[in-house]
């Protein structure tokens, strides 16, 4: 009976130390992006590793997007872009979602600083005006960039 007894408590302590290794960490269930990000009809279109800014850390651009509407000669898209620091997987920002007829993902360090910026292009105020057949988009467009 001692020896059952000594063999109990052995395996419970032994589980007990095996319990304490795994359970350290904070359970995170998301991989590339917390999932609050995502809004509903949105997937990821593509997604870039780069630097953006003064920290050492790379950070990862993530372009959303979704299907506004079909036409004979182009297509639009609600697009969002999403900027999250790649380690850390904090936000570090978060645009409105636009309209556009492109879904590109174009960082470029234009002024060779060594941190890259987000180029975007869309409707300005998500208003067009197409013709009877569909064809003939007439839009405002709005050309900006985001950095930091």
């Amino acid at each position: 009976m001692k020896n059952i007894v000594l063999i109990f408590l052995l395996l419970t302590t032994c589980i007990a130390g095996a319990d304490a290794q795994y359970h350290i960490g904070e359970v995170r269930l998301w991989d590339k992006y917390p999932p609050e990000v995502q809004e509903r009809g949105f997937g990821v279109n593509q997604s870039k590793l780069i630097q953006m800014d003064n920290d050492p850390q790379l950070e990862e651009v993530f372009l959303f997007s979704s299907d506004n509407g079909h036409y004979p000669y182009f297509d639009i898209f609600k697009i969002y872009y999403v900027i999250i620091d790649y380690h850390t997987k904090e936000v570090k920002y978060k645009s409105d979602v636009v309209l556009s007829t492109e879904r590109t993902l174009l960082l470029e360090d234009r002024n060779n600083d060594g941190k890259f910026e987000l180029y975007r292009r869309y409707f300005r105020n998500g208003s067009f005006t197409v013709d009877k057949q569909g064809n003939n988009l007439a839009v405002t467009w709005v050309y900006d960039c985001i950095s930091f």
